[in-house]
C-alpha cells in the first residue's frame, strides 16, 4: 500500500453518472484500463472506523479547495473505484461515517450531495424566501437541491417528464411540480439544471432579471445555443434594455 493511503473494506456503493458516462467511453482513455467503477461508498478501515469516502483527489502537495486544482482526479479515473470488496485511497479521503446514518445512506452523499451542495451554498447566491427551480426532479443532483433547498427555507418548484418523478419531488419536499417545459406561474430567482440541451432554454426563460443559472452537467448533451442574447438581456441594467428591445432581442 503506498504511504499516506489507507484500505477500506467497502459495505456499500453508489452508482453515479460518472460511472455511466465512463462506460460509454467519456472522459478515460483506453490506457487507463482495466478501471473498476465506482466514485462513492462506505465502508470500514482495518481498524475498525466507519468511513465514507470522498472521491476527488487532489494532486500532491496541492493546498485550499481541490475542486480548482487543475491536476486533480477522481475515482475511476487515477484510482480504482468502489464498486469492490476493499478500496485503498489516500488518507485525507476518508471521513468518519455519521453514526445516523446507514452504509448505504453514507455511500449516497459523496458526488451527488457534495455538488448539490456547492451549486446552493457557494455558487447560488440565493437566500431564504427566494425562489428555485430544479429541472430535472428524479435525478441524484436535484434531490439533493430539492432537500436542501427546502431545509434552507427556500421555496423550491421542480420539473419532471413523468408523474412519478414529480411525486417523489413533492415527497422529498419540493412545494411545487411542473411538466418538463411548462410554463411556470411565475419567474424565479435561480434556477439549477444539469440536464442540458432539453432543458436549457427553459431554464433561461424562467429567470428573473438578475437572477442566476447554475449548471452541473448536461446529461442530455450541450445546449445547441447558448442564448447569449437572452443571457445579457436578462443580466443586463436597466439602461441598456429600450435599445435591446428595439434589437427584438429575447425577454428573460
Amino acid at each position: 500500500m503506498p504511504p499516506g493511503h489507507v484500505a477500506v473494506n467497502v459495505r456499500a456503493a453508489s452508482l453515479n453518472m460518472h460511472d455511466v458516462w465512463t462506460l460509454r467511453g467519456v472522459g478515460i482513455r483506453a490506457e487507463q484500463f482495466p478501471m473498476i467503477l465506482g466514485m462513492d461508498g462506505a465502508g470500514v478501515t482495518d481498524d475498525g472506523r466507519e468511513v465514507v469516502i470522498h472521491a476527488v483527489i487532489p494532486s500532491p502537495g496541492w493546498r485550499g479547495d481541490e475542486t480548482l486544482d487543475p491536476r486533480r482526479s477522481m475515482l475511476t479515473e487515477s484510482y480504482q473505484g468502489t464498486f469492490a470488496d476493499r478500496v485503498v485511497v489516500p488518507e485525507a479521503n476518508v471521513l468518519p461515517k455519521p453514526a445516523a446514518l446507514s452504509f448505504s445512506e453514507a455511500a449516497c452523499m459523496g458526488t451527488a450531495w457534495l455538488t448539490a451542495y456547492r451549486m446552493l451554498f457557494v455558487k447560488s447566491g440565493l437566500r431564504p424566501g427566494q425562489t428555485m427551480l430544479v429541472q430535472g426532479a428524479s435525478g441524484g443532483v436535484p434531490t439533493a437541491l430539492v432537500q436542501l433547498g427546502r431545509a434552507a427555507g427556500l421555496q423550491v418548484w421542480v420539473t419532471g417528464r413523468s408523474e412519478a418523478k414529480r411525486a417523489l419531488a413533492l415527497e422529498l419536499g419540493a412545494h411545487a411540480a411542473f411538466e418538463s417545459g411548462a410554463r411556470l406561474p411565475d419567474r424565479v430567482d435561480g434556477v439549477f439544471d444539469s440536464v442540458g440541451r432539453q432543458t436549457w432554454s427553459h431554464s433561461l426563460r424562467a429567470l428573473k432579471p438578475g437572477g442566476v443559472l447554475v449548471t452541473c452537467g448536461a446529461t442530455t448533451g450541450d445546449a445547441t445555443a447558448g442564448e447569449l442574447q437572452r443571457v445579457f438581456f436578462c443580466s443586463c441594467a436597466s439602461w441598456v434594455r429600450p435599445w435591446a428591445r428595439a434589437a427584438n432581442w429575447p425577454t428573460c
